[in-house]
């Protein structure tokens, strides 16, 4: 297979990805976050740092933390918010807008990004921010890059007191991931996978790093994914399993299942796989094996991102290029 753009490489720098932007981010000096209420606007590979974030402490501490992909931010977003404008290349459109409506506002703004206008912002002090100087993704395509987005989003979300991270859990977390990442038959399951509809299937504290296993598959596999939460899908999916018929056999539902959910969603997780085998589904599991849900918030997306690379491969593809993203990018120019 081709890979023009080093996409392996950049796959297996993620942990590197991860510490360096953590480093980087930490090393600004900025004012504390005081918000109890932090919005974070991103689109795409740059949300998906602030999605696992907000899953990972919606149930800790006393801070409501929302992520936005749109043109500006909702109505109800006043003064007493702060808002995290995150933007890999700095010059995402719709970033810059949520950040022109919070200067109209009134809103405290923190930016993260490689350069870009954002990028400038920080440096003329515009806005308050970091500004990150990956080494680490040599596709310098989003898509190969959320562990410069996430670490360098845990960063400075920890120094700013935002959430309750140290160091040396971040760095437990990154060892943890590099051992882990050995023992994982990645190839075995992209052959499971291919030519089906991938169906990602977990529970909280995990959906924001589904979401992220989700859209690399679609980018680097170029496959089209989708996934269901645990336990809302017991509610819906179950009965819809059967039709069209030309279309059910083509999924491959994938649970990621972990010892750290509560008792009941283990059971959920038992029964459904039950009646899936009842209904001749396709289904496989992931056993995610962190310590620590920070940890297995990293093994889904990681685990994805090399999912999609061996799709790729399978389906004779370059992993790199995105000609259809960048035509519509020139369309709206």
């Amino acid at each position: 297979m081709t890979d023009t753009l080093g996409i392996e490489e950049a796959l297996n720098l993620f942990p590197d990805q991860l510490r360096e932007a953590w480093s980087q981010a930490a090393s600004f000096e900025l004012p504390k976050i005081t918000s109890k209420k932090i919005i974070i606007s991103g689109m795409g590979g740059s949300s998906l740092a602030g999605r696992i974030i907000s899953s990972l402490y919606e149930r800790e501490g006393d801070i409501e933390i929302s992520v936005f992909n749109d043109y500006g931010m909702p109505s109800y977003i006043d003064s007493s918010w702060t808002l995290i404008a995150n933007s890999y290349s700095g010059s995402t459109e719709e970033t810059l807008s949520a950040i022109n409506v919070a200067k109209e506002k009134g809103i405290k703004i923190y930016g993260v990004s490689t350069g870009g206008k954002i990028g400038e912002m920080i440096k003329s002090g515009e806005i308050y921010g970091v500004v990150l100087i990956p080494t680490t993704n040599p596709s310098n395509y989003p898509k190969s890059a959320l562990g410069v987005s996430l670490g360098g989003l845990l960063g400075l979300m920890s120094k700013l007191g935002v959430i309750n991270l140290s160091a040396e859990k971040f760095e437990k977390s990154v060892n943890e991931l590099i051992e882990i990442r050995k023992n994982w038959d990645v190839k075995s399951e992209a052959s499971k996978m291919s030519q089906k509809i991938p169906a990602l299937i977990a529970a909280r504290p995990l959906l924001g790093s589904l979401h992220a296993g989700r859209n690399v598959i679609n980018e680097i596999g170029r496959t089209f994914a989708t996934f269901f939460d645990l336990p809302e899908l017991d509610h819906h999916l179950v009965e819809a399993t059967m039709f069209p018929r030309n279309l059910y056999k083509d999924i491959y539902y994938l649970f990621f299942i972990s010892d750290l959910y509560p008792e009941r969603i283990k059971t959920r997780i038992k029964i459904s796989e039950d009646l899936f085998t009842e209904q001749k589904l396709n289904f496989g599991e992931m056993k995610l094996s962190g310590s620590n849900f920070l940890t297995q918030a990293l093994e889904i997306p990681h685990f994805c991102a090399w999912l999609a690379f061996r799709l790729s491969e399978l389906n004779g593809l370059d992993p790199g290029p995105e000609p259809w993203i960048i035509k519509l990018k020139e369309s709206l120019s």
